[in-house]
C-alpha cells in the first residue's frame, strides 16, 4: 500500500518581490508582430468565435441531455500540422489536450495527400487521443482550393460505447476490452455523405445507436460550421494571412505567458494527492499522484515520474490525459491567457514515466480517468503553482475542488417502450478562494459542465427526483469555506443496472492554510431503510428494482484558512440559510448560535459562549488527515504571503476572467 506520508511543500529557493496590482496585460502586444493589430484581433477572436458557435450548434442538435444541457462537448481549430489554435469558451476542459494528438495521430494513419474536401474522420482511442472511448472525436480537414489550410476537431461524450455495463463506465475493468469499442482513424464521411457500411459496424456494438446517430450528426454539422468560418476568413484575408494569424496567435500567447512567469519567484515545490483505491488490486490500496514543479526564469517544468505504478482497475489515464490535467491546472491559475493554444503548450514541460498511473499503457483500462487521474493531476498542478503564486498573486491560490463522479443506469423504459442509458455526473462544490467562499452546486473548473435540470432527466428517463438540493455541512470549513455539494435523491421507476465510477469518498478535496478538507462523495441505495447499501464510488453493475431510491451526493470544496477565524456573522447567515447546521457552526467554527424562532429567522450569536468555545477549540486544534473535515498535512503548509481582500482582487478578476469561466 502506498504511504501517505511525504515531505511537505518546499519553499521557494529564490525570494520574489510581492507585487500588488501589477499585471502583464498589454506588455509586448505588438513586439515583432508581422500582422497589423486590427487584422490580428479580428482573426484571433474569429477563431474562438467559430469554435464557440460550433459548440452551440452541438448543444442545439445533439440528442442526449448530457451533451445538450450538460455540455459534454468541445470544438477546436488546428493548423495543418495539428497545432491547437483555439477552442470554444464553454468547451470541456478535459478535452483540451486531446486535440493536438488526435489530429497528429490521424495523419500518421492517413496521409494528408489522400484527404479530399468533404472527408471527415472518426477517432476514439484513449492511448492515442487521450480521455476515454466515450469521448469520440470527429476531425475534418479544411480545404481552400486544393490545399488543406486547417483542421476542425469536435469532441462529444457518447453516452454509450458498448462494453458490459450500460454507459461503458466499468470500475472493475482490468483491460480496455471490458470498456467498449475503440475506434481507429476512419474516414466516416466521404464528400459529406455518411458511410453507412462503416457506421453500421459501430452501431451494432453500442447501446442507443439511434441516439448516437443524432449525436454524430450534431458533431458533423459543428465541424462543417468551423470549415465554413475558416473559408470565409480565407476569402476575405487570403490563406497566407490565415497561416500568419495562426503563428501570431501562438507568439502573442507565448509573450503574455512568459511575461507572467517572469513575475514569479524561482524555486521548487512538491505536492501529492491520492485516488481512493485501486478497486481491483489486492488490498485496494490508494493511488498516489505526485508532482515536482521547478520554476527557473520563464521556464516551468512539471515532473510526474514519482507517481504510483498504473493501477489494475480503471482509474489512470494516458499521457494525453496527464498533460490535459496539467494544462487545465495551469490555465486555472492564469485564466487571462485563455484560450489554450500551442503558444502556451510549447512552453510547458511535462515529464512522465510510461507505466505510471498518470501515463498508463495499453491495455490498462481508462474510462475512469476523469474522476481519477485527471482530477488529481489538475488539483496537484494548482497546489504546486500555489507556491510561487502565493508570493505575488495570492488570489490565484486554490484548494481542491469537487471531483467528477459518473452515474450510469440502463434498462428498459416502460414509457417509451425502448432501452435507455442515463448518464449523470455530480457537480458542486467548488474550492474556497483566498478572498471569498467557494461556489456551491456548480462545476466551474471544467468550464463547460452544467447541472442537468431534474425536469429534463425525468422527461427522458424512468426516474423521479425526491430531492435536488445542497448537502448541509458538506463544505470544507475555513476562514473562507468551500462550496457545498449537491444531493440528488431519485426513485427509479423500472428495473435498472447501475454503475457509479467516481472518487473523493476517502481522500476528499483538500484545504489550504489550515482550512479543512471538504466532505466526501457518496452514493447510498435505499438510505434510511432496512435495505440501505453504501455503494461507494466504485459500484459496478448493481441491480436495482423499480421503487429503489438512490442518494447521490458530490463532494464539498476544500476550505482556506482557520475556520475559527471566520467572521461569526457569516457563520450565522450560513446557519440561517440552512447551508450549515448549528452543530457544525459550533464544532468547526466555534460559533454558538441560539435559534430563537427559526420560522421568523431569529438566530442570535452568543458572543460570550463563542469567545470561550473558540479559545478551547483553538487550543485543541483540528485533527490532521486526508479525510473529510480534517486539516490536510501538506495543504496546511501552503500559506500565501498575504490574504487579499475581495476589493483588492476585483480588478484582476474582471480583467482576466474569460467568458464561461
Amino acid at each position: 500500500m502506498a504511504s501517505t506520508k511525504r515531505a511537505g511543500i518546499k519553499g521557494a529557493k529564490g525570494k520574489g518581490t510581492s507585487v500588488k496590482g501589477k499585471g502583464t496585460k498589454g506588455k509586448g502586444h505588438a513586439a515583432g508582430m508581422k500582422l497589423d493589430l486590427i487584422t490580428f484581433e479580428v482573426m484571433r477572436n474569429a477563431f474562438v468565435a467559430a469554435c464557440y458557435e460550433a459548440s452551440n450548434t452541438i448543444e442545439r442538435i445533439a440528442y442526449h441531455p448530457v451533451i445538450g444541457m450538460g455540455r459534454d462537448r468541445s470544438n477546436a481549430l488546428l493548423t495543418p500540422d495539428g497545432r491547437l489554435v483555439a477552442h470554444g469558451h464553454t468547451d470541456a476542459a478535459a478535452h483540451y489536450a486531446s486535440f493536438e494528438p488526435s489530429v497528429q495521430e490521424l495523419m500518421k494513419d492517413i496521409p494528408m495527400d489522400t484527404m479530399r474536401p468533404g472527408d471527415t474522420y472518426l477517432f476514439s482511442d484513449p492511448y492515442r487521443t487521450g480521455s476515454h472511448v466515450n469521448d469520440v472525436r470527429m476531425i475534418r480537414p479544411i480545404f481552400f482550393g486544393a490545399e488543406i489550410v486547417a483542421f476542425a476537431c469536435t469532441v462529444i461524450h457518447w453516452a454509450d460505447m458498448g462494453g458490459p455495463m450500460p454507459g461503458t463506465f466499468n470500475p472493475e475493468a482490468t483491460s480496455c476490452y471490458a470498456e467498449g469499442i475503440r475506434i481507429p482513424p476512419i474516414r466516416l464521411f466521404v464528400n459529406d455523405e455518411l458511410n453507412e457500411e462503416l457506421f453500421s459496424l459501430i452501431e451494432i456494438n453500442i447501446r442507443g445507436a439511434v441516439e448516437r446517430r443524432a449525436d454524430l450528426r450534431a458533431q458533423f454539422e459543428a465541424s462543417r460550421l468551423i470549415d465554413r468560418r475558416v473559408k470565409e476568413l480565407c476569402q476575405r484575408y487570403g490563406r497566407k494571412t490565415l497561416a500568419l494569424a495562426f503563428e501570431e496567435q501562438f507568439n502573442y500567447s507565448e509573450r503574455l505567458m512568459l511575461a507572467e512567469l517572469a513575475e514569479l519567484p524561482d524555486g521548487e515545490w512538491e505536492f501529492e494527492d491520492f485516488g481512493d483505491q485501486d478497486v481491483m488490486a489486492e488490498g485496494k490500496p490508494p493511488i498516489r499522484v505526485h508532482c515536482k514543479l521547478t520554476k527557473k526564469g520563464t521556464s516551468l517544468s512539471f515532473d510526474w515520474t514519482d507517481s504510483d505504478p498504473q493501477p489494475r482497475a480503471s482509474w489512470g489515464g494516458s499521457r494525453a490525459v496527464l498533460i490535459g490535467g496539467n494544462y487545465l491546472g495551469f490555465m486555472i491559475c492564469f485564466p487571462q491567457l485563455f484560450p489554450l493554444n500551442h503558444g502556451i503548450i510549447r512552453n510547458l514541460e511535462v515529464k512522465s514515466k510510461p507505466g505510471t498511473c498518470v501515463h498508463v499503457e495499453f491495455p490498462t483500462p481508462t474510462t475512469g480517468y476523469c474522476s481519477g487521474a485527471f482530477d488529481k493531476v489538475e488539483a496537484v498542478t494548482i497546489a504546486c503553482l500555489a507556491g510561487p503564486m502565493g508570493k505575488v498573486q495570492p488570489w490565484r491560490v486554490y484548494p481542491a475542488s469537487v471531483s467528477l463522479t459518473n452515474l450510469c443506469m440502463g434498462g428498459f423504459n416502460p414509457r417509451t417502450k425502448k432501452p435507455f442509458v442515463q448518464y449523470t455526473y455530480a457537480v458542486g462544490g467548488e474550492n474556497a478562494r483566498t478572498f471569498k467562499d467557494g461556489k456551491s452546486l456548480i462545476f466551474m473548473r471544467f468550464c463547460n459542465a452544467r447541472t442537468i435540470p431534474q425536469e429534463l432527466e425525468e422527461r427522458w428517463f424512468p426516474v423521479v427526483f425526491n430531492a435536488y438540493e445542497a448537502r448541509m455541512d458538506s463544505c470544507g470549513h475555513g476562514l473562507r469555506r468551500g462550496g457545498f455539494g449537491l444531493v440528488r435523491e431519485m426513485t427509479v421507476l423500472t428495473d435498472v443496472t447501475m454503475t457509479i465510477h467516481g472518487d473523493r469518498e476517502k481522500f476528499t478535496p483538500f484545504g489550504f492554510a489550515g482550512g479543512l478538507n471538504g466532505g466526501g462523495s457518496m452514493l447510498i441505495i435505499n438510505k434510511g431503510t432496512k435495505r440501505e447499501l453504501n455503494a461507494g464510488m466504485y459500484a459496478t453493475g448493481i441491480e436495482l428494482k423499480a421503487g429503489d431510491r438512490i442518494f447521490y451526493s458530490s463532494a464539498g470544496g476544500g476550505g482556506f484558512g482557520n475556520p475559527l477565524e471566520r467572521e461569526p456573522e457569516l457563520v450565522r447567515v450560513d446557519v440561517m440559510d440552512e447551508w450549515l447546521s448549528a452543530e457544525a457552526a459550533r464544532d468547526y467554527y466555534g460559533v454558538v448560535i441560539d435559534v430563537v424562532d427559526a420560522e421568523a429567522c431569529d438566530y442570535r450569536i452568543d458572543h460570550e459562549a463563542t469567545k470561550k468555545l473558540r479559545a478551547r477549540l483553538s487550543k485543541k486544534g483540528f485533527p490532521e488527515g486526508t479525510g473529510a473535515h480534517q486539516v490536510h498535512p501538506l495543504g496546511k503548509l501552503i500559506v500565501p504571503d498575504w490574504v487579499p481582500t475581495e476589493e483588492e482582487v476585483a480588478p484582476h478578476i474582471t480583467v482576466s476572467r474569460p467568458p464561461g469561466w
